[in-house]
């Protein structure tokens, strides 16, 4: 995999030092409706938050801070009980202006999020069950990539963690059901709901689930498809 072309016209100091080894890719959105004003959000003094990269609308990609360095991007955040996020990864923040203006990702800037993903998983060995979205080891702070991220179209590439089912009927689960569910999103990685606020955080943890895999029960409750693609996606993760 050859190198993508990557500008470095823009560098954030909003970086220290690694204490652990690259194992993930972290996705994220800017939030912002130009490459102009996420630059200036992620090199600000003031905001604290970086990335290794950003990637325009038109697929132009910049690097901002070292791939050696911890860009400060992940923020409070865990994945299989694993601390430390930003130590952990590399960041790619991509240009869209956030799920709620229900913008797409125009397929020039996917297209070259594909190649550099592919880049950086050869040069660190990244597995690609290991590329993630924000709201997948934040899911209490954060949506992004959002619901409109195509996950399915990554992983047709070999990127991220993505189930298709046969699941025609679509219904409600039983409370032993749900209690399985729950289980299983621990076991795929998600945090296991705080106890002093077990229904509001097993919401958020549902929502990030969905958002990733069944982004049509976005703010719904989990349903017989949910449970079954967590049950699709425990056995990816024992192979």
């Amino acid at each position: 995999m050859s190198q993508p072309n990557i500008l470095h016209n823009f560098k954030s100091k909003n970086f220290d030092s690694r204490k652990y080894k690259i194992q993930f890719i972290i996705l994220h959105y800017t939030q912002t409706l130009n490459i102009e004003k996420a630059i200036d959000l992620l090199t600000s003094k003031n905001r604290k938050v970086s990335c290794h990269f950003v990637i325009d609308t038109n697929g132009q990609i910049y690097n901002l801070v070292s791939e050696s360095k911890r860009a400060w991007h992940a923020g409070e955040s865990s994945w299989k009980g694993l601390q430390d996020m930003n130590s952990r990864s590399i960041g790619i923040e991509i240009v869209n202006p956030g799920e709620k203006k229900l913008k797409s990702y125009p397929k020039a800037q996917i297209d070259q999020l594909i190649n550099l993903i592919h880049f950086l998983e050869e040069k660190f060995k990244i597995p690609y069950y290991n590329i993630l979205g924000h709201s997948d080891i934040a899911p209490h702070r954060k949506i992004d990539p959002g619901k409109h991220f195509p996950w399915k179209k990554l992983h047709k590439k070999k990127i991220g963690l993505w189930v298709e089912i046969n699941q025609i009927i679509n219904r409600s689960l039983s409370e032993k059901e749900s209690n399985e569910f729950l289980k299983n999103l621990y076991r795929i990685g998600y945090q296991y709901p705080e106890q002093n606020n077990f229904k509001t955080n097993s919401v958020m943890i549902i929502n990030a689930f969905h958002r990733h895999f069944v982004p049509k029960l976005v703010g719904k409750k989990p349903t017989s498809i949910s449970l079954i693609k967590s049950r699709e996606l425990i056995k990816i993760n024992n192979t």
